[in-house]
């Protein structure tokens, strides 16, 4: 029987170190970003934006979703996997960060690729789905507090076999502290058994960063 190893400091800095190889497009976007304080603390690990890039790849995906934004390393990788016809809807209820995301999909040579939506991601998703929009993908990197709405929305608009990727779904650890009952950690702790139960995916936590909940859709 296979056990799980611990996760501790010392691994995570040796997951750091050899697990995401080094581009300098995204490691100054990575470094401009923390200039800017705690909020940076909203871009997601290298390291999964990595994977998110070949999962766009090996999917065959043609069109992505992606709720949140921040300062666009996620959209980056996600269109550097899409074959060159391919397109991302990137959604966000603020613009904030948007010149400094567009600053660096031009310099990855990916903004054909991106259409940037402002707006509220629920309301956003539901108007997508009246106008029967379907996508392959979609990342999910936004409020916590609409986690289960974004998840039932996007249900309806992927494609059979679809891909759904969520992130924080691990929340530092607190999903698994019982004593930690805020309404984050709860809505996120409830979404995980909801996702382990639901019959219409197929599904696997990976302990990648602050957790990645992978699902397709049957």
């Amino acid at each position: 029987m296979s056990t799980q190893i611990e996760i501790n400091e010392s691994l995570v800095k040796y997951l750091q170190s050899v697990g995401y190889r080094s581009d300098p497009i995204i490691d100054n976007l990575e470094k401009e970003t923390s200039s800017l304080g705690n909020v940076s603390q909203m871009q997601i690990a290298k390291e999964q934006g990595q994977f998110l890039e070949i999962i766009t790849k090996i999917s065959n995906t043609k069109n992505c979703l992606e709720i949140g934004r921040f300062t666009g390393m996620s959209t980056l990788f996600m269109a550097r996997g899409l074959p060159p016809t391919g397109k991302i809807i990137t959604v966000d209820n603020s613009d904030e960060f948007l010149p400094l995301a567009k600053k660096y999909w031009d310099l990855g040579g990916v903004s054909s690729k991106i259409q940037s939506v402002i707006g509220e991601g629920v309301e956003v998703l539901q108007s997508m789905i009246d106008r029967q929009y379907i996508v392959d993908l979609i990342f999910i990197d936004a409020d916590k507090k609409n986690y289960p709405n974004y998840y039932e929305l996007s249900l309806n608009l992927l494609n059979k076999d679809g891909i759904i990727i969520i992130d924080n779904m691990l929340w530092n650890g607190d999903v698994a502290d019982m004593k930690k009952n805020d309404s984050q950690t709860s809505t996120i702790r409830d979404l995980n058994s909801k996702i382990q139960n639901d019959l219409r995916v197929e599904f696997s936590l990976l302990p990648l960063s602050d957790g990645l909940s992978f699902i397709r859709k049957k």
